[in-house]
């Protein structure tokens, strides 16, 4: 036994480290400051296994951060990594960044920061997700064994459609194909509600983008591999307009039999920060529609633009280029305070 403290175990009365040396490599050594390490000399936090290099390094500090395996520069091997500000790495071989979660809770494959051009997929702590990819599918939903539902749509847990499938026929239910638009000025319409009936008007709508200066890394960013403070993070962009070649503005139709219908309005885009007087507007579809207080509808009247944003039989039961939609009940499913009501429709094409 006391051969082997002295051969074994030594303190070195300098910094009063302890080694631990079974063959004169250094195996362990205790060191001052509440330093362990393995298979290296010279510890540098509180737990190290190997010398710290890009391939062998796995160390721990309970104050700051930790990291096991190999951090990159090898072809085998992985790593999994921390810092105290900016969250946690997951590597593979040849350590490049394979999974990454920031200090935010954002959860990155194959990037290390929100981006929706980089290719990659990622999540948010609000239950956002992106999915980029160049030049390939960025998305698969593959039901196996039978037919029967792909994706459900739920608003506070309450199912509100589905896309399924049968055979070989993709159906999108609940729902109705609807298109953006503004009004000339650019504002709101003040009093439009729900169901109101709207016309075409020969003005594009335009989304002006004022330009952006370029944004830099600094201390606080999360740096991806090879990326120092001050680099630049995203570049400047100069003002520009979105491109649009189909989407024109609207107004509420004022004319009885308006053959230029394009649509009821279902709401404003209250979710964009920047374009808020977008207004979303049905075509065609299961949808609402308003009707006047003193005009009368039944299931399967084909109807036509009143004139005064509401909605009306035609006098006939031809489908025409007024045809705005058809009845399919009479339950009203909400009345305004100026009497006027909503109807369930099919919307034909507006």
């Amino acid at each position: 036994m006391s051969e082997v403290k002295t051969n074994k175990i030594s303190s070195l009365a300098s910094n009063n480290d302890i080694t631990i040396d079974p063959d004169g490599t250094g195996d362990v050594v205790v060191a001052s400051g509440h330093k362990l390490g393995v298979s290296t000399a010279s510890p540098t936090t509180t737990l190290q296994v190997g010398d710290g290099s890009a391939d062998t390094r796995s160390t721990f500090n309970p104050s700051s951060a930790f990291a096991i395996g190999v951090k990159n520069g090898s072809s085998h091997g992985g790593f999994i990594g921390s810092n105290g500000s900016s969250g946690m790495q997951f590597s593979s071989s040849g350590g490049a960044a394979r999974m990454t979660i920031d200090s935010s809770g954002n959860v990155f494959f194959q990037k290390t920061a929100s981006n929706a051009q980089s290719d990659g997929f990622e999540f948010n702590p609000s239950a956002g997700m992106i999915s980029t990819g160049s030049a390939a599918v960025v998305g698969v939903f593959n039901r196996k064994t039978n037919d029967g539902t792909i994706i459900q749509f739920r608003q506070d847990n309450t199912t509100e459609g589905t896309i399924t499938v049968s055979g070989t026929t993709v159906s999108y239910n609940g729902g109705h194909l609807s298109r953006w638009s503004q009004a000339t000025d650019g504002n709101r319409i003040d009093g439009l509600v729900k169901g109101t009936v709207m016309t075409n008007l020969d003005r594009m709508a335009v989304w002006h983008h004022e330009a952006q200066a370029a944004t830099y890394y600094t201390e606080d960013d999360e740096l991806p591999d090879g990326v120092s403070v001050g680099d630049e993070k995203t570049p400047a962009v100069d003002a520009y307009d979105e491109q649009n070649e189909q989407l024109n503005c609207m107004a509420v139709s004022s004319v009885e039999g308006d053959a230029n219908v394009a649509g009821v309005f279902v709401n404003w885009d209250d979710d964009d920060e920047d374009f808020t007087a977008d207004m979303n507007i049905a075509m065609t579809g299961d949808m609402v529609i308003r009707i006047a207080s003193d005009t009368t509808v039944a299931r399967g009247d084909l109807l036509m633009s009143a004139g005064d944003g509401t909605a009306k039989p035609q006098d006939d039961d031809i489908v025409r280029s007024k045809t705005i939609a058809k009845v399919t009940s009479t339950t009203k499913s909400h009345t305004y305070d100026d009497g006027s009501y909503l109807v369930p429709c099919v919307l034909m094409a507006c």
